[in-house]
């Protein structure tokens, strides 16, 4: 059991529960330990475990250890009682940024450039929304017309015409439609021609502080904990502890024998 305890002794307390509610993960972290185990006694009979280096390297593998330990508790100082005042007051500031976006929802036909001239293009682009302003049922002129390959799935629905991963042009000409069932003028993008259709305009909706409390709660505490390492490591990194000139100077020539104490070539020097 202690094996166990030590091999997660790495992962945050709330996240152990989680990874031993599974059979098989447990299966499989004891398959590990145990081989881990047989192969370290059999390390030991040859008595690798006697080598000085493989004692440092051990010794700086705790200390590693022992590092990653000190964070923990570090981060563990940031309580949940110390964020939730400032969750509040970040929300109270401004309510507005965490109010659910407005969106709307579109369909477009694509008329392409790849496969026929421009003039060609923006011919039958203007002869698709033609009939579209005349009232035909927009679907079977998205059967008819578009070359975009989605429409098979989708028959040219784009649930947020102003959302990211949307190229500008487009974007821009769904914020100018306002009532549904408007139709745009041709939109000219990279891909060709596009006839775009506002199916219907979702208004921003606002969230009370419930509702995104413990969002906030859990992004600030983060950061919050973050900062809490950044600041102990900076204090040390103050105390100015630098390795010294020949002890450098040692290392290098003893790992590169052919280097010398000078200093290397900036690159682009040669």
């Amino acid at each position: 059991m202690k094996d166990v305890d030590a091999a997660l002794i790495g992962m945050p307390a709330d996240q152990r529960a989680n990874f031993m509610n599974s059979p098989k993960r447990i299966e499989e972290l004891l398959e590990r330990l145990l081989i881990n185990q047989q192969l370290a006694n059999e390390a030991r009979a040859a008595k690798l475990d006697q080598d000085p280096l493989f004692q440092r390297a051990v010794q700086q593998q705790s200390d590693k250890m022992l590092t990653e330990q000190l964070a923990m508790k570090l981060r563990a100082e940031v309580s949940a009682d110390i964020v939730e005042p400032l969750a509040r007051e970040r929300y109270d500031v401004n309510p507005d940024a965490y109010a659910i976006p407005g969106r709307a929802t579109v369909r477009h036909i694509l008329i392409d450039t790849k496969t026929r001239s421009d003039a060609e293009a923006k011919t039958l682009a203007e002869a698709a929304r033609a009939k579209a302003l005349a009232g035909e049922d927009f679907v079977k002129l998205v059967t008819e017309y578009s070359d975009d390959g989605s429409k098979r799935s989708n028959d040219g629905e784009i649930p947020d015409g102003e959302g990211e991963g949307l190229v500008p042009e487009f974007v821009a000409a769904v914020k100018k439609l306002k009532e549904k069932g408007e139709i745009s003028p041709l939109v000219k993008t990279a891909f060709g021609y596009h006839i775009i259709k506002l199916e219907a305009r979702y208004p921003a909706k606002s969230q009370s502080y419930d509702d995104v409390k413990e969002r906030i709660i859990s992004d600030l505490a983060n950061r919050m904990r973050d900062n809490r390492v950044k600041e102990h490591i900076d204090e040390l990194k103050a105390l100015e502890l630098t390795a010294k000139p020949e002890v450098v100077a040692s290392l290098r020539t003893r790992y590169v024998p052919s280097a010398t104490t000078a200093d290397p070539a900036a690159p682009g020097s040669r």
